[in-house]
């Protein structure tokens, strides 16, 4: 139940990050979540769009001078409520699963957080929050939003 994530490479200049959200605007496309990080040289923009939108967000990001990767990440529920999160973090932790980044969404679904995740071993570590009690969120559930 994994969803595709794009991640797109920007120059640390100013303007890159507009002209990024421009062309996505211009084309209708929907950001669902989005999470911005940088390093010295340049930044990585990871985006969830609807799963009809994934293909057309790669080609207008690419024409528009965009490096761009498509991933997997998982998605879950995490109850909004004081150790909601570590609930989940938890099981990763007790399976020995790293977390690579995570971030959060900018929807919530059924009055929980919704929490996006890449992980070190994706499949195993859905198994175990599955088997945790954990809900996955799936790329339907996005699409609905």
């Amino acid at each position: 139940m994994k969803i595709k994530q794009i991640s797109v490479y920007l120059e640390n200049v100013k303007g890159s990050l507009r002209k990024l959200t421009k062309n996505l605007a211009d084309n209708s496309i929907d950001i669902k979540a989005m999470s911005v990080a940088d390093t010295t040289s340049f930044g990585i923009v990871r985006l969830i769009v609807k799963e009809e939108d994934i293909a057309k967000t790669t080609e207008v990001l690419r024409n528009a001078g965009f490096a761009t990767r498509e991933n997997h990440v998982v998605c879950v529920s995490v109850p909004n409520k004081p150790a909601g999160l570590d609930s989940v973090l938890e099981i990763l932790d007790n399976n020995h699963i790293s977390i690579e980044y995570m971030y959060t969404f900018n929807y919530s679904i059924d009055g929980n957080a919704v929490l996006i995740l890449r992980l070190q071993d994706n499949d195993e570590a859905e198994k175990l929050l599955i088997d945790g009690g954990v809900k996955i969120i799936c790329q339907d559930d996005i699409n609905n939003i």
